[in-house]
């Protein structure tokens, strides 16, 4: 792999890595696997889904990523 594309696909991945570092983790992983039919957003409590700008923002990422994916 080139420095070229190894950066490409770096840039791409980086917003989905962010969401790793969030306490949120675990409902960021269930709204993807919901987004790409493998799974349910749905989490047990204490938890709680995500609503509002908080899930619109994250969606956004995850449909940017994957609309650009290499």
């Amino acid at each position: 792999m080139t420095l070229s594309k190894a950066l490409q696909l770096y840039r791409w991945f980086l917003p989905l890595l962010e969401l790793d570092i969030h306490p949120k983790l675990v409902q960021y992983i269930k709204l993807c696997e919901s987004e790409l039919g493998i799974g349910s957003e749905f989490v047990r409590a204490p938890r709680l889904t995500l609503k509002g700008a908080e899930r619109e923002k994250i969606l956004a990422i995850i449909h940017k990523s994957l609309k650009n994916r290499p």
